[in-house]
């Protein structure tokens, strides 16, 4: 799930926003689409890091309604909402 099994090199930014803060940092970075490299770090931050078994979908993941392949999660319970672009 967390890698890249296509010949192109697919980058993406993962961001995280303090809810509290509104502090907006750059957490990680993946060499694959946004929508699977923000299911992976959201997984990986659970501790959870047997990537084979990864969903495809979490719910509560949605892509933005204005640009393609933008990807957000609203983590509740930790304050903070979760951004995957394309780099």
């Amino acid at each position: 799930m967390c890698q890249n099994v296509t010949e192109e090199i697919v980058m993406t930014s993962i961001f995280e926003m303090n809810e509290k803060t509104g502090k907006i940092d750059r957490v990680a970075s993946y060499s694959i689409d946004p929508k699977k490299a923000l299911i992976c770090y959201i997984m990986q931050s659970r501790k959870n890091f047997n990537t084979w078994e990864y969903p495809e979908h979490i719910e509560g993941i949605r892509e933005s309604r204005t640009v393609s392949d933008h990807w957000y999660f609203d983590d509740i319970p930790n304050n903070r909402i979760l951004a995957s672009y394309p780099a």
